[in-house]
């Protein structure tokens, strides 16, 4: 099974910052995750939720503030704001990397793949993964056909229709896997990958069980989205 560093190895360094992702790949990772938003002056930065509260006790929201102010930011755990060039340059070394776009608007879309021409040579731009919750992102990136594409499907049944777009690889929830569902969207050709953890389960966003790896291998499960790169990686590579 795959593991994706969900938003770096975050468990044990600040989310969405360089010194995560290349954590994660130090301890096993098969690709990293960044948060993908927009700056007030349009430029592409990684953050992951939807205002400045949580990791800087700032009332704004990212598309609030211009670039330069948000690259300023900082907070005691050594948590920042950093550019998608610096996400990007992964890919460049030939790294797979996944971004979990959450401005799906037009100018975002549009932002982003000016920033992926811009910071990743052609022949490594497959693996760039543009991670869509809409498919009206997955026809955008669709019409590239230079990178991968995730749907980060808002329902299970609504896989097929996002496969069906352009999604070759569809993410679900964990509490929505099931042997049959797997088997279905791999029969449509989709490689499914799942985030551990979250409603429906007794764990955080990234978070698991090994009891509950093992279920997601027997179900037929590729990759896995989770927090703690070393600690998945281990238990994996005990249960192989």
């Amino acid at each position: 099974m795959k593991i994706i560093a969900h938003r770096g190895d975050s468990a044990s360094f600040p989310e969405n910052t360089p010194e995560g992702w290349s954590a994660a790949f130090d301890n096993g990772a098969y690709a990293i995750e960044g948060d993908i938003r927009l700056s007030q002056d349009g430029f592409c930065i990684c953050a992951h939720d939807a205002d400045l509260r949580r990791l800087f006790d700032r009332p704004q929201r990212p598309e609030d503030l211009p670039l330069d102010e948000l690259l300023g930011l900082r907070n005691a755990a050594g948590g920042r704001i950093v550019e998608l060039a610096d996400f990007l340059r992964h890919a460049s070394d030939n790294h797979a990397i996944l971004l979990d776009i959450k401005d799906e608007t037009p100018p975002a879309l549009e932002a982003i793949w000016k920033a992926i021409e811009e910071t990743v040579p052609a022949p490594q731009r497959l693996l760039v993964i543009a991670g869509c919750h809409t498919l009206d992102a997955v026809r955008f990136f669709a019409t590239k056909a230079e990178t991968g594409i995730l749907g980060f499907i808002p329902d299970p049944d609504q896989a097929e229709v996002f496969f069906s777009t352009g999604a070759s690889l569809i993410r679900l929830w964990e509490r929505d896997v099931s042997s049959d569902r797997v088997a279905q969207l791999q029969a449509l050709g989709a490689e499914v990958w799942v985030t551990a953890g979250g409603s429906g389960t007794t764990h955080e966003t990234g978070y698991t069980a090994p009891q509950n790896l093992a279920a997601l291998i027997s179900a037929g499960v590729s990759g896995v989205l989770v927090n703690d790169v070393a600690s998945t990686s281990s238990i994996l590579e005990t249960a192989a």
